[in-house]
């Protein structure tokens, strides 16, 4: 039992690292994979569940890397490009992508103590904020939002994909190919250029974030790093990528225990496990935990191992046309995945990238997109608005 247990917990960490460096892939789209195949072989719950614990938290840090190294995010990494592909231009990937791992386990393991803490108040919380979470939501724009996520055209456990690759990936890319841009030689520094307190401050803030995403609900990682920012977590580069890898351990750690707490299921890995075993004991818990801590170290050591190599060997590639094949990967994932008209909701994104870098305007504002349909689904005013544009 705990030899087959750990056997399938690694199978699940190779399954994140494959989907975590291809462009494009999701835990969501590969969990379904995983279900349909631990029904077919008759693995047991457990077994299960590990191995769903192991590939959602080791595509977490994987992700980074593509992320980072080739702009092509998913809906959970997409601000970490930004800031990213600027120490990437400085000579300093391989330090972003440090910064994503320390932001990351430093998360996981203050927000456990966290949440050990504050536990019992939860449920109390968690009821009480549900008719008040409109009030803390702000944004600048939203149409498109509007539009994409209150639609049939695309399904909308897939909307996301076109809609945030376009923005922060494809516009990016396409940026990047018409200026024939190369990757700079890349420094392996251990060392990091950003003090204790900035890193202490960076993880406090991630965990509390991270715990805000996965209790309130429609609240997503890009949104709370927004937030985040504002508040003070994301003032540098630096802190802003550890802030945005901790919100999503923390979020994914916390979604896993919610189960127990307030019995809903906060993301694609908690729905998965209820699935599996329905109601969550005391037991599963601490199994789910360990399982995380455990993958969680296997997986940064692994992130680590990898943005040293794939670095030296994007450097001996064709830049242009390693863009270029990048684009039509890209493009292909979204038509396979989402037909014509993702594809029309992914150029209309990519232009909306492509507006806000030639008139130097953050892209963050973009993330708009989910905030404004977020707030408009609170108030209760989706339906107004859906019938006014006649969507």
């Amino acid at each position: 039992m705990l030899l087959e247990t750990i056997l399938f917990l690694f199978i699940g960490i190779g399954i994140g690292v494959f989907a975590g460096v291809c462009p494009g892939l999701h835990v969501n789209t590969t969990i379904p994979l995983v279900l349909i195949l631990s029904a077919a072989i008759g693995l047991g719950p457990y077994q299960s569940i590990v191995m769903i614990v192991a590939i959602g938290m080791t595509e977490m840090f994987v992700d980074m890397i593509p992320s980072i190294y080739l702009g092509a995010p998913d809906a959970d990494t997409a601000l970490s490009v930004l800031p990213g592909h600027r120490l990437l231009h400085e000579g300093r990937g391989y330090e972003a992508i440090k910064l994503t791992v320390i932001g990351g386990i430093g998360a996981l393991l203050f927000s456990l103590v966290l949440i050990f803490f504050v536990a019992q108040w939860f449920q109390q919380l968690y009821d009480l904020s549900r008719p008040y979470i409109h009030f803390v939501i702000i944004s600048l724009t939203g149409l498109l939002g509007i539009i994409t996520l209150n639609s049939s055209i695309v399904p909308q456990n897939e909307v996301l994909f076109p809609v945030l690759t376009g923005m922060f990936g494809l516009s990016g890319l396409i940026i990047s190919l018409r200026e024939s841009s190369c990757i700079p030689p890349q420094k392996e520094s251990n060392k990091l250029q950003i003090s204790k307190k900035k890193i202490i401050k960076s993880i406090v803030l991630a965990s509390i974030a991270g715990i805000v995403v996965g209790f309130l609900p429609a609240v997503g990682i890009s949104e709370a790093a927004v937030m985040v920012q504002s508040m003070g977590g994301g003032g540098s580069s630096r802190s802003f990528l550890m802030t945005t890898s901790g919100i999503n351990v923390a979020n994914d750690v916390f979604s896993l225990i919610s189960l127990w707490l307030v019995g809903n299921p906060r993301s694609g890995s908690s729905v998965a496990v209820q699935q599996i075993i329905g109601d969550v004991t005391m037991f599963d818990v601490l199994f789910l935990i360990g399982s995380t801590l455990l993958t969680a170290g296997i997986a940064a050591i692994l992130t680590l191992k990898l943005g040293k190599i794939i670095p030296k060997f994007l450097s001996r590639l064709n830049y242009k046309m390693l863009t270029l094949s990048i684009i039509i990967f890209i493009v292909l994932m979204i038509f396979i995945m989402t037909g014509p008209c993702g594809l029309l909701i992914a150029f209309t994104s990519a232009s909306i990238g492509i507006l806000c870098m030639r008139l130097e305007i953050r892209r963050s504002h973009c993330m708009g997109v989910l905030l404004i349909s977020t707030i408009l689904f609170f108030t209760g005013l989706t339906p107004l608005v859906i019938s006014v544009l006649g969507i």
